[in-house]
């Protein structure tokens, strides 16, 4: 959840507008006298748009395997034999410009009703799918939801004074290749 809130939270600060979508967003459903909570987060369709662009071009975990032990499988035209190892590359399928023009980019408005293009509903599947899902995905939206809806409520988020551009690097997981520094504005009246 940090890696991901950190990668959020950097596109947030170079695109002040998507910020102040989301910021007038909170404001509308989130009274200035309380804190978000997990029920506001149904209300609040720009902050899931942006967890999940955010999760479409830095997947935490940029590739599995899994081997199919038990018995051939036949995809299509094309049979593997048990205990063909399998390679999930969630990175490359999530960056698929079949699915997300121009995937480089952090658009979390191609998550919204009525804007974008469609996609395939298994061309990010960050958390995996099914049996072998990750067992805590619910509990991790929830935490990243809430703490970026609290983040923006309290504070304004500008880059790097320095102007360091951060690009993301493969080691086990997709991380950052150097520190994320932003600069945390408070916002006036924030509880």
């Amino acid at each position: 959840t940090s890696n991901t809130l950190c990668w959020a939270l950097y596109h947030l600060s170079r695109d002040l507008g998507i910020q102040e979508t989301l910021y007038q967003e909170l404001k509308a459903v989130v009274p200035s006298d309380r804190f978000p909570g997990a029920e506001d987060i149904p209300k609040m369709p720009m902050l899931r748009a942006i967890i999940k662009e955010t999760l479409r071009v830095y997947p935490v975990v940029p590739t599995n395997a899994r081997v199919f032990y038990e018995k051939d499988i036949v995809i299509g035209d094309y049979l593997f034999p048990k205990n063909t190892l399998f390679v999930l590359a969630h990175y490359a399928m999530s960056h698929d410009e079949t699915y997300f023009p121009e995937p480089e980019r952090c658009l979390p408005q191609r998550w919204l009703r009525g804007h974008g293009s469609p996609h395939h509903p298994f061309s990010s599947i960050p958390f995996g799918y099914g049996g072998r899902a990750c067992v805590g995905r619910r509990i991790a939206e929830l935490e990243m939801h809430l703490a970026l809806a609290r983040i923006i409520q309290a504070f304004e988020v500008r880059p790097d004074p320095c102007g360091v551009e951060v690009t993301s690097v493969s080691r086990i997981v997709l991380v950052a290749d150097k520190p994320i520094n932003l600069e945390f504005i408070a916002r006036p009246g924030a509880p």
